[in-house]
């Protein structure tokens, strides 16, 4: 015990962030896959959902709350949990638009697919982005030294230099909802072109999805 409150001690205050809104939005963003109609499916409906929240449980729920250093295969482990889920929602988003084009989709569900598509959408690019920002959510977690992670993006709180201010899932998920509404930064600029083309990749599927949907409205009030 001694030994560890030395380590602690010496890396600074580990402090960090409720896990509350991750797993709310994460499991909101996995209950949607089982309401999607058969049309857009690839594999069945409860294979996401049951695969995310087997993931999710020791990820989120187990790591974050433990205070102590994060480890290499955790940290790997966490970023291929929030890759995987966005890329699954990119096939999703990729039938609904094959649905829309084709004209497949009836009148009554392009709006509630193309919806639940596009929140998951966000959800899963807050998720990455919380965790590939400054080393992730467990290194910013540790106040009173320099953060070794990549800095990604600049939030306004961090504008004027160096800061004990930390952002958290929330400042991310605002920030991935204003790139899909807005297509391109708003407060909070990317730094990298990792960041760039992960919000490039995000702001192209919003501005399809939104493009087809007012195609398709145009088109039903015809």
């Amino acid at each position: 015990m001694a030994e560890r409150e030395t380590i602690r001690q010496s890396e600074g205050i580990l402090g960090g962030e409720s896990p509350l809104p991750v797993i709310i939005a994460t499991l909101l963003a996995l209950c949607t896959y089982l309401f999607l109609p058969e049309s857009v499916q690839f594999v069945p409906s409860w294979v996401v959902p049951t695969v995310g929240i087997g993931m999710l449980v020791p990820l989120v729920i187990i790591k974050r709350l433990r205070k102590e250093p994060e480890q290499t295969w955790a940290r790997w482990a966490a970023i291929a949990f929030a890759g995987g889920l966005t890329l699954v929602n990119q096939f999703y988003v990729v039938r609904v638009i094959i649905e829309l084009v084709g004209g497949r989709a009836s009148s009554g569900s392009v709006l509630l697919v193309t919806l639940s598509v596009w929140v998951t959408n966000v959800i899963a690019y807050a998720l990455l982005y919380w965790e590939l920002d400054n080393g992730g959510p467990v290194e910013r977690r540790v106040k009173g030294r320099p953060i070794r992670g990549t800095h990604h993006f600049r939030f306004p709180q961090q504008e004027d230099g160096p800061t004990e201010w930390r952002p958290v899932y929330i400042d991310y998920a605002y920030f991935s909802l204003s790139n899909m509404m807005a297509f391109s930064p708003t407060d909070t600029m990317p730094l990298t072109w990792q960041a760039k083309s992960l919000m490039g990749a995000q702001a192209l599927t919003g501005f399809v999805l939104l493009a087809l949907v007012i195609s398709r409205a145009v088109n039903i009030l015809d």
